[in-house]
Order: C-alpha cells, then sequence, then structure tokens
C-alpha cells in the first residue's frame, strides 16, 4: 500500500501549480511543439548513429587531453572511479549534477573503500546530509519544507539556525564550499556530450558545478552513452528547452561547456548498464531520448500524491520505471507499473516527446509475461473480455444476479468486509436491467433504423460500461443524433480490447479487437462516447490488428461529442430547447478525452450551449479522477484520494451538475458523490444535450 503524506501531497501540489504557471510564462512567445519536435528528431538522429558519434566523442575528448574509458555497467563504472582516486590518492571527492552516480550506488561503494563522496548540488547535500535519497530528478530535496531543512542544519552543525531560506542557504555556501577546496577530486555529470570538439556541457544554477569542475585536481565525468550529441548547435537546440520544460527558467545561471583538463587530469566514463540492449529494442528505444527535464513528475497526478520516496527505484516517477525496467531489472519494477495512471498527461509536457504511459503500457505486458499475472486479471482479460461468448455468459450471469445485489437507486450494495477498500470511497454500480443493444432495438428498431434520412448513416460503439452498465448513455447519442437527422444504427456489444491492452494482457486485447472488427459493419461515421473505447478503435486496435478492415474501421471513428460541433452546430443550436432552465454546471476532462483525442473543446462547446450560463470551472478540471480502470483495484488509497480532490474541486464551484465524456469517470466520481451524500448531478455529456434538446 502506498502511503499518502498529507504535508508532502501539499507541498508537491503547490510546487506542480508554480511550476506550471511559471513554465507556461517562458514558453510565452515560443512553439513548444515545435521546440521539442526538433529535439525528438535530434535524440533520434543522435541515437540513431551512437555508437559512430561515441567514437567521434572520444577522439575529440583525448585529442583534448582527456581520458575516456567505456563501462559497461554500474559495478564496472564505480571499479573505474576507484581505481583513478587510489592512482591519485584522492581520499575525499566531491559530485555535482550525477543522477547516473545514484543509479550505480557510487557514494555506498566508495565510502566501504575509505573514500568519501560529497554531494555538492544544495538539494542532493541536504538529502546526504539528513541520511536520504533524492525524491526528484531535478529537486533532489522537494519533500523538505524549510523548517525541516533548518532542524537538520541545527541538528548537523550544532547552533541553532534560522528557517529563513537566504540565511540556510548561506550555511549550505559556506559548508559546501570547505568540502570542494578539501577535496581531491571532482566528479560531475554531463547534460550532452558533444561529438565534434570532445566537450560536455553541464547546465547548473548553483556555480557548484564549475567549481567542482575546475578547483580539485582531478575532475571526473560519468555520463551514460545517450547524451552524445552531433555538435555544439545541437547542443544549443537542447539548451533552448531543457531549463524552459524543467524550471520555467529561460536558462540556467551557469551553462558550462568543457573541453578537457583544467588543472589536472580528466577522466571521462561512458556508462552503458544495458541501455544498448534498449537502444537496439524498436520499442522501447524512444526511452533513451529523456533529458532529464522532470517535467512529467512535475504534473504526474501521482507523483504529486506519494512523492518520489514511494514512487521510485533510483529513477522516479513513469520515465523512472521504464529506465528502471532496464537498469536494474524488470522485478524492480514491477510494483511501479502498476503505480501509473496511464493518463497520459506526462506526455503533454515531455520535452522529448516519449509516449510514456504506452511505453509502461508496453512494459506491463513484457513482466506479465515473465511473472504472470493475478488470478482475477487472468479470468478477465485473458478469459472473459477476450472471449465474445463468454463476454455474454459473465454479463448475463451478473444481470440475473442485479435483484440480489443491486439497491432501488441502481448502485451495488456493499462490497464484503475483505474487500471494502475497494468501494469505501465510491459506491458501485450494479449491472443494468438490460443492455444498450436491446434498450436500443427497442426504441430504434428495424422499422426506424430502415428509415432513411437526408443526412445518411452513423453507428454508435457504446463500449462495455455502456453496453452494462450505463445504457442510457448511449441512448441518450442516439436521440440526440436522430433529431439532428441521422439513420442511427448502433455496433456490436462487444469489448474493443482496451480494458485486456491497458492492463498489459495484448493477445487478449487482439482477440477481443479482431472479434469485433470481423462482427461491425459500418456504413458512415462510428460515433463513440468513451474516450478510450475510441484511442482503441482509432490508434491502438489497428496497430494490434494489423488488418485493412481495422485500418477503414480507424479511419471512421469519431467521438461523440466533436461529431456534433464539427458537423452540426448550427442545428443543434436551432433545436436547443430556448425555455430550458440555467444549469449550475462544471466540467470534468477526462484524461483520454483531453491528453490523447484532443476533443475536450468539443465537449465544452456543447457544454456551455446545453448549461445556458457556461461553465463554472474548477481547480484543475483536467485533474485525474483516479478510476483508470485497474489501476482503482490495484491502488485504491491513492484512487480514493484522486477522487476526494475532485470531489472538493467540484464542490467549490457551486455547480449542482458536473458533465463528463467518459463512462468510468461517471462511475468513479458518481460514485462518490452517492458515497459522499453529495447533491450533485453527474451526467455524460450526450445525456445533458438530450435533456435540453427536448
Amino acid at each position: 500500500m502506498k502511503k499518502i503524506d498529507p504535508g508532502l501531497k501539499k507541498i508537491l501540489q503547490d510546487f506542480s501549480k508554480s511550476y506550471r504557471a511559471k513554465r507556461q510564462t517562458v514558453l510565452e512567445g515560443y512553439d513548444f511543439e515545435a521546440l521539442r519536435t526538433a529535439l525528438a528528431e535530434l535524440k533520434d538522429r543522435s541515437l540513431d548513429q551512437n555508437a559512430e558519434l561515441l567514437d567521434r566523442f572520444a577522439d575529440q575528448a583525448r585529442a583534448h587531453g582527456g581520458i575516456v574509458l567505456r563501462a559497461r555497467d554500474g559495478g564496472e563504472a564505480n571499479d573505474m572511479v576507484l581505481k583513478i582516486c587510489r592512482d591519485h590518492g584522492v581520499r575525499k571527492m566531491v559530485k555535482s549534477k550525477s543522477m547516473v552516480s545514484e543509479e550505480t550506488g557510487l557514494n555506498g561503494f566508495l565510502s566501504g573503500h575509505g573514500i568519501e563522496a560529497r554531494e555538492t548540488d544544495l538539494g542532493e547535500w541536504i538529502v546526504q546530509l539528513a541520511a536520504e535519497r533524492p525524491t526528484h530528478m531535478v529537486l533532489p530535496a522537494i519533500h523538505l519544507t524549510r523548517r525541516d531543512v533548518a532542524a537538520l542544519f541545527a541538528a548537523k552543525f550544532g547552533r541553532p539556525v534560522p528557517e529563513d531560506i537566504p540565511a540556510l542557504v548561506r550555511l549550505a555556501r559556506g559548508e559546501i564550499r570547505k568540502e570542494i577546496f578539501a577535496a581531491q577530486a571532482g566528479l560531475s555529470g554531463a547534460n550532452a556530450l558533444i561529438a565534434e570538439n570532445g566537450a560536455i556541457m553541464l547546465l547548473t544554477n548553483e556555480g557548484n558545478g564549475r567549481l567542482v569542475t575546475s578547483v580539485p585536481p582531478v575532475h571526473i565525468v560519468l555520463a551514460s552513452l545517450e547524451k552524445v550529441v552531433p555538435t555544439v548547435a545541437d547542443a544549443l537546440t537542447l539548451l533552448r528547452l531543457l531549463p524552459r520544460n524543467a524550471t520555467g527558467q529561460t536558462i540556467t545561471s551557469y551553462v558550462s561547456f568543457i573541453a578537457g583538463p583544467h588543472r589536472g587530469p580528466q577522466y571521462i566514463i561512458l556508462l552503458d548498464n544495458h541501455r544498448s540492449e534498449m537502444l537496439a529494442d524498436p520499442r522501447f528505444r524512444e526511452v533513451l531520448r529523456c533529458v532529464k527535464c522532470s517535467a512529467c513528475l512535475n504534473v504526474c497526478p501521482v507523483y504529486q500524491l506519494i512523492g518520489g520516496e514511494e514512487y521510485s527505484h533510483i529513477y522516479m516517477g513513469g520515465i523512472g520505471t521504464l529506465f528502471t525496467a532496464w537498469i536494474h531489472g524488470l522485478k524492480a519494477s514491477k510494483d511501479l507499473v502498476k503505480v501509473c495512471l496511464r493518463c497520459h498527461r506526462c506526455e503533454e509536457y515531455c520535452a522529448a516527446k516519449i509516449p510514456i504511459a504506452d511505453l509502461i503500457t508496453a512494459l506491463a505486458g513484457r513482466i506479465r509475461d515473465k511473472a504472470g499475472a493475478p488470478i482475477w486479471k487472468r479470468f478477465a482479460f485473458d478469459g472473459v473480455l477476450s472471449n465474445p461468448r463468454l463476454q455474454r455468459i459473465a454479463f448475463r450471469a451478473a444481470r440475473t444476479a442485479r435483484k440480489v445485489i443491486a439497491k432501488k437507486d441502481g448502485f451495488s450494495r456493499k462490497l464484503p468486509a475483505w474487500m471494502k477498500k475497494y468501494d469505501r470511497f465510491r459506491a458501485l454500480p450494479a449491472p443494468a436491467a438490460a443492455t444498450f443493444s436491446k434498450l436500443f432495438k427497442a426504441e430504434f428498431g428495424a422499422e426506424r433504423a430502415a428509415a432513411k434520412t437526408s443526412k445518411g448513416p452513423v453507428t454508435i460503439f457504446g463500449g462495455c460500461l455502456v453496453e452494462h452498465f450505463y445504457p442510457e448513455i448511449g441512448l441518450a447519442a442516439a436521440r440526440v443524433l436522430t433529431k439532428l437527422g441521422y439513420e442511427v444504427k448502433a455496433a456490436p456489444g462487444l469489448c474493443c480490447g482496451f480494458p485486456p491492452s491497458n492492463a498489459g494482457f495484448e493477445k487478449a486485447a487482439g482477440r477481443a479487437f479482431a472479434a469485433l472488427v470481423k462482427k461491425i459493419e459500418i456504413d458512415g461515421p462510428l460515433i463513440t462516447v468513451c474516450p478510450t473505447c475510441t484511442t482503441m478503435l482509432a490508434k491502438r486496435g489497428a496497430e494490434i490488428v494489423a488488418s485493412e478492415k481495422a485500418k477503414a474501421l480507424a479511419a471512421k471513428v469519431v467521438p461523440f461529442s466533436r461529431f456534433v460541433v464539427e458537423n452540426e452546430k448550427e442545428s443543434l443550436d436551432r433545436l436547443l430547447n430556448t425555455e430550458r432552465p440555467e444549469l449550475r454546471a462544471t466540467y470534468h476532462d477526462s484524461c483520454h478525452h483531453k491528453n490523447l483525442l484532443r476533443a475536450e473543446r468539443a465537449s465544452r462547446t456543447l457544454v456551455e450551449a446545453a448549461a445556458r450560463s457556461g461553465i463554472r470551472e474548477m481547480d484543475e478540471p483536467d485533474a485525474c479522477c483516479g478510476f483508470a480502470g485497474t489501476f482503482s483495484v490495484d491502488n485504491p488509497e491513492i484512487s480514493a484520494e484522486l477522487l476526494a480532490d475532485k470531489l472538493a474541486a467540484i464542490e467549490r464551484t457551486g455547480a449542482d451538475l458536473v458533465a463528463m465524456d467518459c463512462p468510468g469517470c461517471l462511475l468513479q466520481i458518481r460514485g462518490g458523490v452517492r458515497r459522499k451524500g453529495l447533491a450533485l448531478r453527474s451526467v455524460h455529456t450526450a445525456e445533458l444535450l438530450e435533456k435540453a434538446i427536448n
């Protein structure tokens, strides 16, 4: 179980808001998409030429007097550093900007051989004093308050220390400089290794990086192989974006280009540590684009709740989970994979356009292949959802049990005591009395469906939750489209394959999607009312099942809100009931709907039209509600906290209705509203619109 510390949560959430505001300001006037596309392309080119560029870098570095070494893994890199220290009589080393040394466990290794390694980056120095480890890749001591730091300094240095940031910094500066001038060697990392001239580029804000690389008589560079770029101009491409995306700065306080030794020998250790294996893997090589800006951490909803101590092995968050799997093994990343929401928010901010959530999904599949999966997941995904016949049997049995498990309001009775953690924070829905397919056929029967209209046919795809739990959503969409003049049909009530795909059961997902593709016949657009189904039908499914019919199907998929706004906005305005009451409505941006499909603006247009008085915006409307499929089962305590934050944000708006476009979010939010006893309606956008035109 992941622990949630209220104090840490407040620190991280406040920081996230501040970071996003500063980042937005510093990117004004810049095309972020163009900047990160250029950086991603640069990293891809550099990775394609990695071996050649490393050789060129090594040749140029040697020409400047540097000594270049290659380390296959962390143990070999540590041994190299130890030999250098022994050769030069080093008893004390100072370090700056070397996350890679955390990866290799260098400090503990050197300490075991009688050599003291002291951090000089302020945050790293603080956590080292506290005998802790970094909890963020750029801000290692982010989890500590000024009060924590003052108490730590007072205990370590034996004198009262004010809780005043300038005073704390002055004390730290004095102590760190003593360390630097007493050291016989300095070790640094590198933000870039430049092949054309053998220089390293180092970005810092404190000045300690320049001191560490120039004051001690020996300089050691420890850098991983993916840091190499062809030219200085390429390094400047990185420089234009990294500070802006990492800390909301135009540029860091110090930008150093170091070519060759300063006072004494310079050693450059190029670390592989399984990166060449990652580079050779066509699915995961994109991870090596990472420039360690930590923007993904800064906006991650889960990281903001539990921090880097809980959500890390060495590297933190989603991107850290991917590095961990390769560098420290699948076993080390097994639990971390389950902590990712797959909300795709990180990808909106990633400087190098890394599809972090999709890669974690793929990683989950590899872990499952190696280590297996819980019986309930194998039953649900490998069994029921991937087999249309078993789907029908399982959901028919659930509907049969409805009389026993359902309350009058449509929610299920509470789960047994041993399962109460899964529903204590939200009421769960009972299966609907009838499926969407059955209700659709009853209301839009053969004679209605066959009636030709001037606007032609459209087909609605409901998905599992609409088919079996919320048929009213599909019916509302069908009624709206019928009033707009379309011949409405319903797709087969089968699983699209997204749930098993998102859980790493790709073969099961392929079977489910292939069964749907085989049965479905589409004339005209395929209208979806579930963003995750849209993702599967329009993108992921055709990647798993590479058939012409799957590709043709993908081209026809369009979310309900986008279809209405792009094709029927004027007609809709004429249909809206002018005497309808104004609604105090707010809107929740569902993760896939916003971060992947970019369809939230269309939905907001519909909600504003239906509510008449506009949308009462909540704080962070795009913050995840905590459902995320099996995430809420694997991490009920995190799911509950995310839901509590979402409900609090909704309540603060004063709205009496919250609209959304994801049935999964509806399950979570409606269930939370019910459990908390709030006087708040929660509806799908299609339901809200259907009411407004009647």
